[in-house]
């Protein structure tokens, strides 16, 4: 058993050494393929534990409740329910200014303002990240909206018509994250998020502010809701008592929703990407089968078995598989520490890629290494010795018998074009595939610029629209390198057959077109499948529907799909006329040898 291992380990060795290039494109497209799902799949536990460092290191409240208006019963209702069994901890109630405007360095943003103490509270204490805390006469901002405005400590802001000058920068888990910072009636209102001491928000104070009052709860019990049934008959007692409340759950969600659609673009860019690949690799691993028959054959007749000679092609697929899978998932640890924190709002804890990401992506590696090459292994390991020792893989025609009458007639490129696609079909459908996923996500992308944008993009759209872009350009890479090693493969594999129609007159302008129309038919099919495709899967990742307000026009995705086709024939053409160029009789003498 030993030495069968020893064996297998020299002879993966020596193939890997022989042959580099088909390793490291495979290497290459797994690894692209797994870091994009696994920063897909890491993005939403990145979010999740900025989160909670966040809340730890703040004290984050349990239950916000927000008052309409500024009257003294209000204020006596939060303090009536501060002292209700079930409350371990409160801040407030402290003065609340919403649609104040805050301008800072010819930016006019529209801010929530809290009146808050100078001494640290018990709940709900923001973690100050840069300068210090309020003292009378400045002003703190939120981490996230001072990002927005560029505004660092020592610098001057005018909030409601006073100048400021900013003493802090801080986070808190009482709002979500900016924009949607601001504590108004509901969780999204886009403003950001100011602290001033009680008394400078109190001469700030003017009716076109809405003022009110805001209290942060801490509860015994983990369940918030039954806490809001429990104080929502008292509150609803007084009609002059208007509150608006909001658990920790609410918060967190908002936070986790800013990613929530990148997340999904990148997990099924990742399968896109394996998608995309296969074809090449399928071709790079039949044409390496190729040239490994004679030395499968010599293995035999020195004793080798079958199945040790399809476990040494596997394996070092396999090996390569999980050596991708680990280097996808560095590039996404890498990316996701360096890009994949929503917003500046929340601490960035510390990433980390836990067993629920790798096993996915180990499954998605070893799934492309068998797709690629169980059966070239199969093959080659089920020829005859003696075919093997001659070069020959049994690999006959696979067209229908009356494909030849049927384009006889046809001009010699079409004519050849079509045999060579149909003698393959299997990497017809591959290349079809392919093509159907870079339709795919070029459709997604079309139809992200056929929707109406009302103002400025929010975080959570530009987010999903930077990741629709990333898996955009891979892709597109990745057809790219997919369509010359197609073209490049098929002339290799059927350089006999082309040799002979040059002998019997083809000229080397009829073999290239021949070689470049050949994946046409299934570029064009897989075009027309992926464009529809492409626009249910966006309809999917922008939450059933609700954000799809219209679909590209006709002409946008007929145009897409024709520059996609027309792509292929172009870069198909490098390889093929290289190849065409190649004399016939080196290629007539080595087969008659």
């Amino acid at each position: 058993m030993r030495g069968r291992l020893v064996l297998a380990g020299r002879l993966i060795t020596t193939d890997l050494r022989r042959w580099p290039l088909p390793a490291v494109l495979f290497v290459l497209v797994v690894g692209a393929a797994t870091a994009s799902l696994a920063a897909g799949m890491a993005l939403g536990e990145t979010t999740r534990a900025d989160y909670a460092a966040t809340r730890a290191a703040t004290n984050g409240p349990d239950l916000m409740i927000l008052t309409a208006d500024q009257l003294p019963v209000e204020r006596a209702a939060l303090r009536s329910i501060a002292r209700r069994d079930g409350v371990t901890g409160h801040v407030g109630p402290y003065r609340l200014l919403r649609g104040a405007t805050l301008t800072a360095h010819g930016h006019r943003m529209t801010a929530t303002v809290e009146g808050r103490s100078t001494a640290p509270s018990a709940v709900d204490q923001p973690r100050v990240t840069s300068g210090h805390w309020l003292r009378p006469g400045g002003a703190v901002l939120e981490r996230g909206f001072a990002a927005a405005l560029h505004v660092r400590v020592g610098e001057r802001v005018t909030l409601a018509g006073r100048t400021f000058p900013v003493v802090g920068i801080a986070v808190t888990t009482a709002t979500g994250i900016y924009p949607n910072a601001g504590l108004d009636v509901g969780p999204n209102d886009y403003a950001g998020l100011v602290w001033l001491t009680d008394a400078d928000t109190r001469r700030s104070t003017r009716p076109e502010l809405r003022p009110g009052y805001a209290m942060g709860l801490t509860l015994a019990d983990p369940d918030v809701k039954a806490f809001q049934n429990t104080i929502r008959p008292a509150l609803r007692a007084n009609p002059d008592v208007r509150v608006n409340t909001r658990g920790r759950r609410t918060t967190e969600d908002s936070s986790n929703r800013v990613l929530a659609n990148s997340e999904a673009v990148l997990q099924i860019g990742g399968w896109l990407m394996a998608i995309a690949g296969l074809a090449g690799l399928v071709s790079l691993s039949t044409l390496r089968s190729d040239q490994q028959l004679r030395r499968a054959g010599q293995l035999k007749a020195a004793g080798a078995t079958p199945g040790l000679i399809g476990t040494v092609l596997l394996a070092q697929y396999v090996l390569l598989a999980l050596g991708a899978a680990a280097l996808g998932l560095l590039a996404a640890w890498s990316m996701v520490s360096a890009a994949g924190h929503p917003s500046d709002s929340l601490l960035h804890a510390p990433v980390s890629v836990g067993a629920g990401t790798a096993v996915p992506v180990c499954v998605l590696a070893l799934l492309i290494a068998l797709l690629t090459s169980a059966g070239p292994a199969i093959r080659v390991a089920r020829t005859p010795t003696v075919a093997a020792l001659a070069g020959r893989g049994g690999r006959g025609p696979t067209h229908p018998a009356g494909l030849t009458g049927l384009v006889g007639a046809l001009p010699v490129p079409l004519m050849l074009g079509l045999r060579l696609a149909a003698r393959r079909l299997r990497r017809a459908v591959l290349t079809a595939a392919g093509v159907a996923a870079v339709a795919a996500v070029i459709a997604g992308l079309l139809c992200w610029h056929a929707q109406p944008q009302a103002g400025a993009l929010t975080v959570r759209a530009t987010h999903t629209y930077h990741a629709i872009l990333a898996i955009t350009v891979a892709l597109v890479a990745l057809a790219a390198l997919d369509a010359v090693v197609i073209v490049w493969s098929t002339a290799l594999d059927a350089r006999r057959s082309l040799a002979v129609a040059r002998a019997f007159g083809a000229t080397p302008a009829q073999v290239t077109a021949a070689l470049v129309l050949a994946p046409l038919p299934a570029a064009a099919a897989g075009a027309a499948v992926g464009m529809p495709t492409g626009l249910g899967l966006y309809w999917l990742v922008s939450s059933a529907g609700a954000r799809m307000d219209a679909t590209p026009p006709t002409w946008w995705l007929l145009a897409g799909g024709a520059a996609i086709v027309l792509g292929v024939a172009a870069l198909g053409t490098i390889p093929a006329r290289l190849d065409a160029r190649r004399p016939v009789t080196p290629i007539l003498d080595a087969e008659t040898r």
